[in-house]
């Protein structure tokens, strides 16, 4: 538990401070880390995965079946995942783990010796789903000066030393990742003209007007 004091300052308000913790949960997202994150959204997107069994099993129209699980079980699995930073093995990770869901959903085994890109056809994959989320919110953000979070987009501290071992992604790493530029300039550039983001959100490198 948190543990709050009180205290009054000059304005006469009392202000409430609570306990400094490594994690918490916010709008049902834990914000530690990614990879704790998508842990506990893939439990539970399983657990709603084996809930809708009897329906995967009857024999309902593909594209039904596809459109219930993107609603309710990638629904659970990507919930808050354009916050996510993600390593070329979470990736993978999260990709096989959205393949193995829907093949349950569409009732199609590794016996049957059907490749990942049949059972998909025209679903994305999650990882595709996610950096069209994450840039979209980045780009939000950007165009709107007056939400906190603009200020932070971008931001990067000047001070301090890095701890030891491989440093962690951050996501201003992750949106040069997506876009496939190194200049901050060039994305924030970009950000700015809607209609531009949008059109390019699709594309795996963008390009500066």
């Amino acid at each position: 538990a948190v543990v709050s004091s009180q205290c009054t300052g000059s304005s006469g308000i009392n202000a409430e401070y609570g306990e400094q913790v490594d994690d918490f949960v916010y709008l049902g997202a834990h914000l530690k880390s990614t990879e704790k994150d998508f842990n506990i959204r893939k439990a539970k997107a399983w657990a709603a995965c084996h809930r809708l069994k009897g329906i995967w099993k009857t024999d309902l129209r593909r594209n039904i079946k596809v459109n219930l699980f993107r609603t309710t079980v990638e629904a659970i699995l990507l919930y808050g995942a354009e916050t996510w930073t993600l390593t070329s093995t979470m990736e993978k990770q999260l990709d096989g783990c959205y393949s193995r869901m829907l093949r349950m959903a569409l009732g199609i085994s590794w016996w049957d010796k059907v490749s990942n890109e049949k059972v998909s056809q025209n679903v994305p994959r999650a990882s595709e789903t996610v950096r069209t989320r994450r840039l979209r919110l980045a780009g939000h953000v950007q165009r709107h000066e007056e939400l906190t979070a603009h200020q932070l987009l971008f931001w990067e501290p000047d001070r301090g030393s890095r701890g030891r071992g491989r440093p962690k992604k951050t996501y201003i790493n992750q949106l040069r990742e997506d876009t496939g530029l190194s200049d901050d300039g060039e994305i924030m550039r970009l950000m700015e003209d809607r209609e531009l983001w949008r059109t390019q959100l699709t594309t795996r490198t963008l390009k500066p007007p």
